[in-house]
């Protein structure tokens, strides 16, 4: 092993510009759905006690992975090698030669990301939690993507059900350690591996492709990354801004011409039903590699790409939403896109007719479906709102089609003479059309 990796990292690791980036979930949001915040088998950080007895069995496997983890790094050890004092003494083994000046600086960066002090955790206390859940989180992602190095016993892959609850925990605001830990564990141990994947990013964001709701942004986000020579995006956090940043990525670029729209009073727009009503039609987004984030309105056309509503759904965007709502510098993004949303499905009706156009993946009842969105932004404040510039198109196209119905009932419906009038001059000229067709298609057929 690198005796100076981690002096390295501490040097190399640029500190983020935003580093208060990991935060207790505010009551006031929480009180919506206290169980889309809160961890159901494992506890990642210091935000939740890992005494409780729901994480048990987690905290044990972490120690497990651990194990299996340095019997990589270290050939020479016997698999079944007896430990010496305590377990705590394979966390050592990453940190025993390393400087004390370079533990003490890893230690400040890695308090820095979180917004609440934890004076009661000493500094080797703190330390070991980070490299402790650190390996397990990287090894999780590992064994998810290589199948061979899963034990059969192992709980998180023996039970279809397990990584589904292992992701959901591993998307909370409060279950993150900082994208530097996890650099530093992934760096430190690749070698080891063969066939390791290119970066971390990837790594990561293929295993979580895996589930439905978060398949779309993350196989087109591993597409930028795979063109962009794996150079990963310096500014990330943690894992949950890893996929906010894989949805947002492409709207940012897209949209950057745009001025994002500032003022108390948002302009909005009808359902979907009462738009597709006034003329404006529905589409689902050809483009696979697109964000759900880019809505679009070209001549009349919304076009919308696809989105799974599912069991993870509503936590991953309560908790991104979240993560907009506390960590400044992270703006509004997402919560614009519930916005718009919510805006669009007013009723179950308008649920069912954008799973119609195949816009919509409702795992849901569509009543659940149609208050899904207005629940996700309750008490939250709307900086900017992205989709200013998508309301004004539609506004003006479904003005448009609304002054040409009117002159159309003005012209042609004011009475019965004139309506009786159009409708003839209407099935004259079918007629018309069908007799010219029909003697065409005389003149041309061979006799018989």
């Amino acid at each position: 092993m690198d005796v100076d990796i981690l002096l390295e990292a501490s040097k190399n690791t640029s500190t983020p510009k935003l580093p208060r980036c990991i935060f207790r979930v505010p009551e006031v949001l929480r009180r919506h759905n206290v169980l889309a915040y809160t961890p159901d088998i494992v506890s990642i950080g210091p935000y939740h006690p890992r005494g409780n007895l729901q994480f048990q069995a987690m905290e044990n496997l972490k120690y497990d992975y651990l194990r299996d983890l340095l019997l990589h790094m270290d050939r020479s050890h016997d698999r079944d090698m007896k430990l010496e004092a305590s377990i705590n003494k394979l966390i050592d083994y990453i940190l025993v030669h390393t400087k004390v000046q370079a533990m003490a600086e890893f230690e400040r960066k890695a308090r820095d990301f979180y917004a609440h002090p934890f004076d009661p955790l000493m500094k080797m206390e703190f330390l070991h939690m980070m490299i402790l859940d650190g390996c397990f989180l990287v090894q999780i992602f590992r064994k998810f993507v290589n199948k061979e190095q899963r034990d059969i016993n192992d709980p998180l892959f023996n039970m279809d059900c397990m990584f589904q609850y292992i992701c959901h925990d591993l998307l909370l605001l409060e279950n993150q350690i900082p994208w530097l830990v996890l650099k530093y564990i992934y760096e430190l141990t690749v070698k080891y591996y063969q066939n390791p994947e290119p970066c971390l990013s990837v790594l990561i964001l293929t295993a979580l492709s895996s589930q439905p709701q978060l398949s779309h942004n993350c196989r087109w986000y591993l597409d930028h990354l795979r063109g962009n020579n794996y150079k990963e995006d310096e500014s990330v956090l943690h894992i949950l801004d890893l996929i906010r940043t894989s949805i947002v990525f492409s709207f940012t670029e897209r949209y950057q011409d745009e001025k994002p729209f500032h003022d108390a009073k948002i302009q909005l727009i009808a359902s979907a039903t009462a738009l597709s009503e006034a003329g404006i039609r529905f589409k689902m987004s050809s483009d696979e590699c697109n964000s759900i984030m880019n809505i679009e309105c070209e001549n009349g056309v919304i076009m919308i790409p696809h989105l799974d509503i599912g069991e993870l759904t509503e936590s991953i965007f309560r908790n991104l939403i979240a993560l907009e709502q506390c960590c400044y510098g992270r703006s509004h993004k997402i919560t614009s896109y519930a916005v718009l949303m919510d805006n669009l499905l007013g009723s179950s009706n308008d649920v069912k007719f954008l799973c119609d156009k195949g816009i919509i993946g409702n795992w849901l009842s569509a009543e659940n479906g149609s208050e899904f969105f207005s629940k996700l932004y309750c008490d939250t404040v709307l900086t900017y709102f992205y989709y200013d510039g998508l309301c004004t198109r539609v506004k003006k196209h479904q003005t448009k089609s609304r002054r040409w119905r009117e002159t159309f009932k003005r012209n042609y419906c004011s009475d019965p003479w004139k309506a009786t009038s159009w409708t003839v001059a209407s099935i004259l000229l079918i007629l018309t059309v069908v007799q010219t067709a029909y003697t065409i298609r005389q003149y041309y057929s061979p006799p018989a």
